[in-house]
């Protein structure tokens, strides 16, 4: 299961790179945009453990909608990203 998870994160990572400004955007852009990316995906990542954690405890509801809520937030984060990095080039 660890590997599995491990793998979700790594791909997670590759597909929000996706979302840092290639050619044409300054420097300061791209430090921002991966500082922003790090930033969210350490959330998710608590996010998703407290919800695990909650589960283990027996709050089924609350930690069903926390894992929820991490999946919901990465998911728009992705297709945030790639709608951006999409239009910029």
């Amino acid at each position: 299961m660890e590997i599995f998870f491990e793998f979700l994160f790594d791909f997670y990572c590759e597909l929000a790179a996706l979302a840092i400004p290639g050619k044409g955007k300054g420097k300061g852009v791209k430090i921002l945009a991966s500082c922003l990316i790090a930033v969210v995906a350490l959330g998710l990542l608590c996010l998703f453990y407290f919800g695990v954690d909650l589960l283990q405890n027996g709050h089924t509801a609350t930690g069903v909608l926390c894992i929820a809520g991490a999946v919901v937030i990465a998911l728009a984060q992705l297709i945030a990203g790639l709608c951006l990095s999409g239009k910029s080039e």
